[in-house]
């Protein structure tokens, strides 16, 4: 054997090996915590559809191609097995980079720290290995009378139409789960010509501002990078100030504060610990009054002493809304028939909550359904409504995972309300599911949000909010003739004209 020959069959063996060992470990890796491999692939932007048996599939294949790549008579066949694995799995991170509505996280095992970039790398480096060590194989075509350059073009036209087969069906699979997932219901909206128009933008050169309330003419901003800094935007001068938030008491176990602004008094609170404090806009000094009691994920002021909040049952641990005195913290008012349970009662009545100062009521509106609820200040349920989708049950798929049988959604959830806000006699929902005549290409530069009136109880009209540098609205509120919405780093305007809205 020559010393090339001895080279070629040494690469291949070393590469075969480490294939082998590395596809080995995944599918061991994916097998013994197959539950959270499973809710991974569920809520992959690309395969969330096809969760169920991709992850049975996947573990499998890489275990056959494993023992394929240890037996030298089929070693030809494992190699090219695992190019077009190595390819398909190229393939699916180079589209979650370039072309998936959102970024998971990272997968785990082996490669758990490195970031999709240098997964991507990683792949490609591989995946060029392989096709070498396809090419250096031998497969004994001098026996069938073809000669060995013949034999490599041979093996070059099979390596690029495998390349292409695994690519393309990556792609197919990718176009199917986005129309199963994003489907286009049976439902149309109307979207007046011209309804709202741009008039300017701020930046706010960061892009971790949240709204944290309206009023006296402004805007006020929260800051999650900064939680107890309160930025306030001038709706006449167009100009911003910021303060620091004094609490007069400092040894609480702060993770998160979030902040509420409403007519002169602004609250601070964190519902997981829970506590809150409550303050004056005067001079931005709170004073703790709640430090105990039942935990809560969102709590939204209705007047200077009232917060409605949105608990967790001390014994079921489902969501419920209830009203919290911050004059008594013992004070608390449960409403149990608010929130309808359809699953479990969590993801399921997952929502936002908001307060309608006009029509002084509360609105909370479902995240994976098309409902929301109307109550007076007190939640005694005024009515329900529904957005003009057809999902009136949340498609949600829940699994228990580890020991501790944390509840965790199996695969990506359908969500139909992203976010909202209420404003006048009207609620303003960003809605993310396509009607019947909605052009794909406006879904693809903008962010559509339906109105809806509380009084008449009906769908209004639509309007689209579009991007900056491919950049999507995260959150907005409505200050009388006004949206103002936060993209990237930017405080966006958008003026309604008078037909978008008639007056009541």
């Amino acid at each position: 054997m020559s010393k090339i020959q001895n080279f070629k069959s040494n690469f291949v063996l070393i590469i075969s090996f480490f294939t082998a060992l590395l596809f080995m470990y995944a599918a061991s890796s994916k097998l013994i915590d197959f539950e959270n491999f499973r809710i991974q692939l569920g809520q992959s932007p690309l395969l969330s559809a096809f969760a169920a048996w991709i992850a049975i599939l996947v573990p499998v294949i890489e275990i056959l191609i494993a023992i394929v790549l240890f037996t030298p008579k089929f070693r030809f066949f494992g190699l090219l097995s695992a190019f077009a694995l190595m390819m398909m799995f190229t393939t699916y991170i180079y589209i979650i980079l370039n072309f998936s509505a959102y970024i998971p996280c990272s997968c785990g095992g082996i490669l758990e720290k490195m970031t999709w970039n240098q997964h991507l790398v990683f792949n490609l480096i591989f995946v060029a290995l392989l096709a070498v060590a396809v090419i250096y194989e031998p497969t004994n075509c001098k026996n069938r009378g073809i000669s060995p350059t013949i034999n490599t073009k041979r093996k070059i036209w099979v390596l690029i139409i495998t390349a292409a087969a695994g690519s393309t069906i990556i792609v197919i699979l990718f176009l199917l789960s986005e129309n199963i997932i994003q489907y286009h219901n049976n439902f149309t909206r109307r979207f007046p010509q011209h309804a709202a128009q741009e008039r300017y933008k701020i930046d706010l050169l960061y892009n971790s501002y949240y709204f944290a309330g309206t009023g006296n003419g402004k805007i006020y901003l929260g800051n999650r990078t900064a939680p107890l800094l309160i930025t306030i935007f001038d709706l006449k001068t167009k100009t911003t100030t910021s303060h620091k938030i004094i609490l007069n008491q400092t040894d609480m176990p702060f993770r998160v504060p979030k902040i509420r602004v409403f007519n002169q008094s602004f609250f601070v609170f964190e519902g997981a610990v829970p506590y809150v404090f409550k303050g004056s806009i005067s001079n931005w000094i709170a004073t703790l009054k709640i430090n105990s009691g039942v935990r809560f994920s969102q709590a939204e002021p209705t007047d200077s002493i009232n917060l409605t909040v949105r608990y967790k049952s001390p014994q079921s641990g489902e969501n419920l809304l209830g009203i919290l005195n911050t004059s008594d913290s013992l004070a608390v008012r449960y409403a149990p028939d608010i929130l309808q349970k359809q699953i479990d009662g969590v993801f399921d009545t997952d929502g936002s909550l908001h307060f309608n100062t006009n029509l002084d009521k509360i609105v909370y509106v479902y995240r994976y359904r098309n409902q929301y609820s109307v109550a007076d200040r007190n939640l005694v349920l005024q009515y329900r409504g529904n957005t003009i989708d057809t999902i009136s049950r949340a498609q949600l798929e829940i699994a228990e995972v580890g020991k501790s049988k944390v509840t965790k959604l199996a695969k990506r959830a359908l969500v139909v309300n992203k976010s909202s806000t209420v404003s006048g006699n009207y609620l303003y929902v960003h809605s993310l599911l396509p009607g019947q005549y909605d052009a794909q290409s406006v879904w693809k530069n903008a962010s559509i949000i339906d109105i809806y009136d509380l009084i008449k109880k009906s769908y209004q009209s639509s309007f689209y909010v579009y991007h900056i540098k491919n950049k999507k609205m995260r959150s907005f509120i409505v200050v009388d003739n006004h949206l103002f919405a936060l993209i990237n780093n930017h405080l966006v305007c958008y003026e309604f004209l008078d037909h978008l809205i008639p007056k009541n």
